[in-house]
């Protein structure tokens, strides 16, 4: 009697261990910012990924409260598998994801992206399937027009220069769709990082930003006034205001403008509404000329939770979604460029773009994290565009303050209420 219910004891535990090993490797919680028809494309690589492996993916997708869910689920320790770290990996995640230096995908990841995802401790805490790359577009003809050589430009006064001559035969140096705020506020990101905090800034003071002892009065002061600087210069759009993504779109591809600061969906954007337009692209100018940025964010970037019960399924949903057709699936949906060298999609300008200046810019190319996402409390990009719209308002030492001193509340508040 022992020895059977000896055996029907070991048989129990058999069956509840192979139980519990199914569950933790068959189904896998994702969690997903995308709706739409975003979300239509995501869910049916998913879905292939599910028809291949048999792995049944349990795709979450709170929409716009996806931040605060996450938060919330943070908080509680009750985390997805795998989920969308939507511009955090390092600065918000990395304490509840694994290192994913050794996923065999990592060789093959683009130098800006890894750039984005690696921690101070050298560990990689996601996988970038595409990126929003931030920099310096410009119209090739309008340049040519002008006598500007953009391999030239590599300061601030490098830029200014070239700023001089274009405007000098009639077009707009600088477009700003200011309407949509993000473009004033992507705007604000190259002025900043020029200042503060790229390799060849003015100041060094990207230390001071992140602990929180920032001199926003002495330095906030000097960003600002470099916006003042161009704006009373010329060198800004006049319809700053009323022009949207749209408006700027279209003026960089039309030869409306010789210069427009922002990420290179634009480069894409700007030739559907102009096709055949002859543009191109550049990192930052920095202040002195080193260390010139290409601004990298985070789209499609997925991390797997460090307390995972699923980590094999996970490994798998994650490489998967490397390959690149997928990666070329999901740029193509986005309007993004891939996150990996050896994905290349066949007629893509932006990509084909970025390529050429990575190569022209080698020498000094550095490749960061989006500003604020580095160097800010969650919640500031807005208030970058507002800065940048009180400025091109009243580019006056008046003008100037009431930026510095919004900057600097909402600074504190947020800092505060991140608990640092």
């Amino acid at each position: 009697m022992k020895k059977s219910m000896s055996k029907l004891l070991a048989l129990t535990l058999l069956f509840c261990m192979l139980t519990s090993s199914a569950l933790a490797t068959d189904t896998l919680e994702v969690a997903s910012t995308y709706t739409d028809t975003v979300l239509e494309t995501y869910r049916s690589i998913v879905d292939a990924f599910t028809a291949e492996t048999g792995i049944e993916v349990d795709l979450v997708t709170p929409g716009s409260e996806y931040e605060t869910v996450m938060k919330t689920r943070m908080a509680s320790g009750d985390l997805p598998d795998v989920w969308e770290t939507h511009g955090w990996a390092v600065k918000r995640y990395s304490e509840y994801l694994m290192p994913l230096n050794n996923e065999v995908w990592v060789p093959r990841m683009d130098p800006a992206a890894a750039a984005i995802v690696t921690g101070p401790d050298g560990n990689i805490y996601g996988a970038c399937i595409n990126q929003s790359m931030g920099g310096c577009i410009y119209n090739i003809d309008v340049l040519n027009e002008a006598g500007v050589d953009p391999a030239s430009i590599r300061s601030l006064q490098d830029f200014y220069d070239a700023c001089e001559k274009v405007k000098a035969i009639g077009k707009v140096p600088v477009y700003i769709g200011g309407k949509d705020s993000g473009n004033a506020a992507g705007f604000f990101s190259a002025i900043a990082s020029a200042m503060l905090t790229a390799t060849g800034s003015k100041y060094d003071q990207g230390a001071a930003l992140q602990d929180g002892t920032f001199d926003w009065d002495t330095y906030g002061t000097e960003v600002m006034k470099e916006v003042a600087f161009m704006v009373n210069s010329g060198y800004i759009n006049v319809d700053f205001t009323t022009a949207d993504t749209v408006t700027q779109c279209t003026a960089i591809g039309a030869g409306e403008c010789g210069f427009l600061w922002r990420h290179a969906q634009n480069i894409t954007w700007a030739r559907e509404y102009v096709p055949g337009a002859n543009i191109g692209f550049m990192p930052y100018p920095s202040y002195t000329g080193e260390g010139m940025a290409f601004m990298a964010g985070e789209y499609l970037c997925l991390g797997i939770h460090n307390e995972t019960e699923n980590y094999e399924a996970a490994s798998k949903f994650v490489e998967f979604m490397t390959r690149p057709e997928n990666v070329e699936t999901m740029c193509r949906a986005q309007g993004c460029l891939p996150g990996f060298t050896d994905v290349t999609i066949e007629g893509d300008y932006a990509i084909e773009a970025f390529r050429a200046a990575q190569e022209t810019y080698a020498d000094v190319i550095e490749y960061t994290n989006l500003f604020d996402r580095e160097y800010f409390p969650n919640g500031m990009w807005g208030i970058m565009g507002e800065a940048v719209t009180t400025v091109v308002m009243d580019p006056t030492d008046a003008g100037i303050a009431a930026a510095v001193e919004n900057l600097k509340v909402n600074y504190y508040d947020k800092m505060e209420a991140d608990g640092n």
